[in-house]
């Protein structure tokens, strides 16, 4: 069974350039973006502009 990398280890990843890292960060973060886009009334776009803002904002991220 394979162990599930913490989410610090995989900003880590991210910010070296893993494209699997922010694919799962992104997936991690899915519910809560979801949840957030729902309230908008415009699902579709808010979601899409959630993630992009979630990908953008993971090279600030202090690690």
């Amino acid at each position: 069974m394979k162990k599930k990398p913490k989410f610090h280890e995989l900003v880590v990843r991210a910010k070296s350039g893993d494209e699997k890292a922010v694919i799962q960060i992104v997936y991690r973060l899915n519910p809560a973006v979801k949840k957030y886009s729902r309230r908008s009334g415009h699902y579709a776009e808010c979601y899409s502009d959630l993630v992009t803002w979630l990908i953008g904002s993971i090279n600030q991220y202090p690690a």
